[in-house]
């Protein structure tokens, strides 16, 4: 079988495969769609990790990644498998902690391959009702799965004045899941003005520009709550510049930051969103299962594999919020 993999930065070729026989407790899932991640899909392309270890990435990058977004169909299972049967429609979503599996060595391959080898618990199977998801919708449990770990972390929202800023994917998603809590109010930051009205049309009640006038009428405590989806320092910056209450980041920092002076006189805290009870997988499911959350209008931008390239170019230019990339099954 096919799959990705970069040789080097800028470089990629696509590679023979040979088929990973599941353990006991894996699953061997045939890969319908998966979606870039563009952060990590473009720092490793790019030579840099995101997450600012030195000495990584090393190439040639393990063969598929760094593709985790996926989603697909149970075509073999392990004798110890009970949590989802051959056919079962499934999507990947992460691990629970604690989870120890029988592949004790050896490495597993990413998700840029025609069949993907995972634990059972990483995947969950949807409906096959009508109805039903597409391949690209379901593959988008992955990143609201982590998502949902800065909904937990926000907590009751009675009453609280809620920003999120970023309007990439994740920051979209976010912004869906926490309207479901029930804020006072809920507004969308972010520079591009066509991001911002996809906002409001998913739920923010307003959209923000920084540098707009409306942004420099914001008071100092506009916000009580704060999600940064965005990476972006400056965005982190302004999200603290305007909240009293509490800031949550999502988003995996581009580099250090400046906390303003106001954010101690306001006694604003910063936190993040890993939770100790790890991901909740079952709580995004819901999510997109029932359509709180709409993933459609992040998707539409097909390509097969073969174009990975082309479908990292349209990212790094803000031309597709995600690319579906097709592995040819």
């Amino acid at each position: 079988m096919k799959g990705l993999q970069i040789t080097k930065p800028g470089h990629f070729e696509i590679v023979e495969v040979p088929r990973l026989e599941p353990m006991a407790d894996e699953v061997v899932v045939e890969v319908k769609a998966i979606n870039s991640c563009t952060h990590w899909d473009l720092t490793v392309w790019e030579g840099t990790d995101i997450f600012g270890r030195q000495g990584h990435p090393e190439y040639p990058y393990y063969v598929g990644g760094p593709g985790h977004e996926w989603a697909g169909v149970v075509v073999e299972k392990g004798h110890q498998v009970k949590t989802v049967d051959v056919g079962d429609r499934v999507a990947y979503w992460g691990s629970p902690p604690g989870v120890k599996p029988l592949r004790a060595s050896g490495k597993l391959t990413g998700g840029y391959v025609q069949q993907v080898t995972a634990h059972e618990l990483s995947v969950l199977p949807f409906p096959q009702g009508q109805p039903s998801l597409s391949w690209p919708e379901m593959a988008m449990l992955e990143m609201l799965s982590c998502v949902c770990q800065g909904v937990v972390r926000a907590g009751d929202l009675t009453g609280q004045r809620v920003a999120v800023s970023g309007m990439g994917a994740a920051g979209l998603m976010m912004l869906q899941a926490l309207k479901t809590l029930g804020p006072d109010s809920l507004t969308a930051i972010d520079v591009d003005p066509g991001r911002c009205d996809l906002a409001v049309t998913l739920g923010a009640d307003r959209a923000v520009q920084p540098g707009s006038k409306e942004w420099q009428d914001l008071r100092g405590n506009e916000f009580t709550l704060s999600v940064d989806c965005s990476g972006v320092p400056a965005a982190i910056e302004g999200d603290l510049e305007h909240t009293a209450g509490r800031l949550i980041i999502f988003s995996v920092p581009e580099r250090d930051f400046r906390v303003p002076m106001g954010t101690r006189l306001n006694g604003t805290t910063i936190e993040y969103t890993r939770t100790p009870a790890g991901r909740p997988g079952k709580y995004a499911r819901h999510l997109l299962a029932s359509g709180q959350v709409n993933v459609k209008p992040m998707l539409g931008t097909n390509l097969p594999i073969e174009e990975f390239e082309r479908g990292l170019d349209l990212l790094r230019k803000r031309q597709a919020i995600k690319v579906t990339f097709d592995m040819g099954n």
